[in-house]
């Protein structure tokens, strides 16, 4: 391997086209920045009118020639080192941020998840090994979602706080290869987007996408009195404006498909439009006549056809999302998708303690099966919507979930299934899930070797790190036994079921303590506070072993003395490691918990 003179940075500049788009342009911008800071010397970047369209960088003497680039799939790049001069191609201008980034990598940069303060930049010297790289992205679409009111837009105080912390995560997307982010809008949001994030996402080439549970905002609740029609009918005969629409009716799809038409043109940067209906369980869809015969897939998926089919009309054309969730989860579909739709597979209450396609798992073979038969419904088209950073599902509580995460991408990677995207709510999901966030970044886009991710993670404890590693390995094994039947805070009630889950709770219960207690003897600042969410791990699970004793007597009891415990607990942890989640929205969530529990309890007296 070729070995990179630094000397050779004296005289050499970084070469871009003259038409070179903005992540181009911004990855020639960090490749200045890091070499300034790893040997001194600040290159200056020049535009070379030679360059026509190519996506390439050159590093080198100012008057050096690249070759003509070589075909690249798409997502794809190449590093190719000299001693005197490296060039990069690639075949998009993300791509290309994405080989800088792998660059600077086998220099030794090394990335964090919690911002560029806790970076590892170091100093070169005489010369540095490189080694050519010839990368294929594995996920050609890849990224992150969060549902945007837990940015808090409408409250600036919240607001102001979490804003710092989502450029810091958007700069790591752009190092880890991430290229898509998905705003989730629900009903009674008032916004699609953050514009005060768009810059920060644009200018890395991070596609933007928007919608969510807005099926019911394209049909405007206020249209209900003039058109009753327009709206879904109950299995009684009477009609509601609650829910989705009737897909019968040829005049609230024209509505719905207008609606997302302006959508696109009043933001004409979202790349995808997800299309899903009412976030409900058994309800939001038509029982007329006419919507009778057709299953509640189908009537999601007309709807999605007819937002397409508007879009192609009126020369937006953009990918529309089907959601596969919930009611939908099962490929029950008639219904020809449009070429323009795909599928969007949200398998929540999957089993966490397996991999997707863990033949072992009764739960999981489900869900693999929907999913084989979706991929050949939309011959292809799909896209996985993944929970790994889900504090609602985890109720807050500390699940590694590294092997999980590798298991599934292969499967996902086997199936050919071309894009993936994870859920996650800011900072606190970072802190809480920082295993799942680096092997998710590692199985979907890292294009140099990894480090073993607890690894990775735990180096920042410096002194502490094996002891830490150690200690997160043994997390993931415990909490695997437990994370087997969706929500965590809403254990089985089946007999049999519920005993099953008990006995898995009751013998993590005091290794989760013991676990807690060895990082708590450690030094580090941060592994205090994890030490303390392993704590409010332990009391909620305690919780949810009292609630299934209680029912398995045959006398339901709330376990709140245990969840206010809890809450005591995070309530102690620093915010600068909860973040805005973990200190306004976790006890929203837990207040949301026991209202529904006690009125459950209520309804069976």
């Amino acid at each position: 391997m070729p070995r990179f003179r630094i000397a050779a940075l004296q005289r050499a500049v970084i070469h871009i086209a003259e038409t070179a788009a903005a992540p181009v342009r911004f990855a020639a911008a960090e490749l200045q920045r890091y070499l300034q800071l790893m040997t001194g010397a600040r290159l200056p970047v020049v535009e070379d009118a030679s360059r026509g369209a190519c996506e390439t960088i050159l590093l080198g003497a100012p008057h050096a020639q690249a070759a003509t680039p070589a075909p690249l799939n798409p997502g794809s790049f190449r590093v190719i080192p000299g001693t005197e001069r490296v060039t990069l191609e690639a075949s998009s201008s993300r791509a290309m941020l994405d080989a800088v980034y792998a660059l600077l990598a086998q220099c030794g940069c090394r990335w964090s998840l919690f911002g560029p303060h806790d970076e590892t930049v170091p100093r070169l010297d005489a010369s540095v090994e490189l080694a050519p790289i010839e990368h294929v992205t594995p996920i050609v679409a890849r990224g992150y979602c969060t549902d945007i009111m837990t940015l808090h837009y409408t409250q600036p105080e919240h607001f102001k706080d979490r804003l710092p912390d989502d450029r810091a995560f958007i700069d790591w997307m752009g190092k880890s290869g991430a290229n898509v982010f998905l705003f989730i809008r629900h009903p009674f949001d008032t916004q699609l987007t953050i514009p005060e994030l768009l810059p920060e996402l644009l200018k890395r080439g991070i596609d933007v996408e928007y919608g969510g549970h807005v099926m019911p905002l394209l049909l405007p609740r206020e249209l209900y009195r003039d058109h009753p029609e327009y709206f879904p009918q109950a299995p009684d005969g009477t009609r509601t404006d609650h829910g989705n629409l009737c897909t019968s009716s040829d005049a609230a799809l024209a509505v719905a498909s207008a609606n997302a038409v302006q959508y696109v043109r009043d933001y004409p940067e979202m790349s995808v439009v997800h299309i899903w209906g009412a976030d409900l369980w058994h309800g939001g869809w038509c029982r007329c006549a006419a919507c009778a015969p057709f299953s509640v897939q189908d009537q999601s998926l007309r709807v999605c056809n007819a937002v397409a089919r508007g879009l192609e009309r009126a020369g937006v054309a953009r990918p529309v999302c089907y959601l596969a969730y919930h009611d939908t989860i099962e490929p029950d579909v008639t219904v020809r998708p449009d070429d323009h739709v795909l599928l969007e597979f949200a398998p929540r209450e999957r089993c966490y303690g397996h991999a997707l396609n863990d033949t072992d798992c009764e739960t999981n073979r489900r869900y693999a099966a929907a999913l084989e038969r979706y991929v050949e419904c939309f011959n292809g088209r799909v896209r996985i919507f993944e929970y790994y950073g889900d504090a609602i599902l985890f109720f807050g509580c500390a699940v590694p979930l590294t092997q999980v995460i590798a298991a599934d991408l292969a499967y996902y990677r086997r199936l050919g299934i071309p894009g993936i995207t994870m859920l996650q709510f800011g900072l606190f999901s970072q802190w809480a899930y920082p295993l799942n966030f680096l092997a998710f970044a590692a199985a979907t886009a890292q294009p140099t070797a990894a480090l073993p991710v607890a690894d990775d993670y735990c180096r920042r404890f410096g002194i502490d790190a094996r002891a830490a590693a150690a200690v997160y390995a043994e997390l993931e094994g415990i909490m695997r036994t437990v994370v087997t039947y969706g929500d965590l805070r809403r254990p089985p009630t089946a007999v049999d079921r519920a005993r099953d889950v008990l006995r898995r709770v009751e013998s993590a219960l005091p290794q989760l303590r013991a676990l807690a207690d060895r990082l708590e003897a450690l030094t580090d600042d941060a592994l205090h506070a994890q030490a303390a969410l392993f704590r409010y791990t332990h009391v909620v699970l305690d919780g949810v072993r009292h609630e299934l004793q209680h029912a398995a007597t045959g006398t339901p009891a709330p376990a709140d003395t245990h969840y206010a415990t809890a809450l005591e607990i995070m309530d102690g942890i620093d915010r600068r490691f909860k973040g805005v989640w973990g200190a306004v929205d976790l006890p929203i969530i837990h207040s949301f918990y026991a209202t529904a529990v006690h009125a459950l309890l209520s309804a069976d007296c």
